[in-house]
């Protein structure tokens, strides 16, 4: 698991931004700026469309250059496209259906059955790839009542000056 201060571990996925599915990496996607990846369950699940609409309505995330968001799930490409279209999202939303990247980041835990669930999270990095912040739902399905981002706002603030 990446843990504050450490360096985010790179990744490649396959991901959409609108029509054209293609290849993330986070690294290249960075291009030196701070990057803020959500982990979220699902497409249309009630909660994670809330999730991703309030971040995507967050201003000082989606309308600065300064800053990318990167938002991951484990619903497929397609999925994926019908969620920006009927959402409006205008950041990338990744598939990562193997929950690799969920392991690495620390974003998934182990039902009593065994099975590897996803959970709901935000990794903040910097320029430099180091994770300045790091937020994970205690409840998957728990409204996040805007926590992470009021707690992100200051720090996005400081990573662009």
């Amino acid at each position: 698991m990446v843990k504050l201060g450490e360096t985010a571990s790179d990744f490649t996925l396959d991901g959409t931004q609108g029509d054209e599915i293609r290849e993330f990496t986070l690294s290249e996607f960075a291009d030196g700026r701070p990057v803020a990846v959500v982990f979220y369950i699902y497409d249309y699940s009630p909660v994670c469309t809330k999730q991703m609409c309030e971040i995507n309505e967050m201003e000082y995330l989606t309308f600065n250059d300064d800053i990318r968001v990167l938002g991951i799930s484990t619903d497929g490409p397609y999925s994926h496209q019908r969620f920006i279209a009927d959402n409006n999202i205008s950041y990338p939303l990744l598939t990562d259906d193997e929950k690799h990247v969920y392991e690495q980041y620390g974003m998934v835990e182990r039902s009593d059955e065994g099975r590897r669930n996803a959970k709901r999270g935000i990794v903040l990095v910097d320029s430099e790839r180091t994770v300045r912040y790091r937020w994970q739902a205690d409840d998957t399905w728990d409204d996040w009542q805007n926590q992470p981002l009021q707690d992100i706002h200051g720090l996005t603030e400081e990573l662009t000056q």
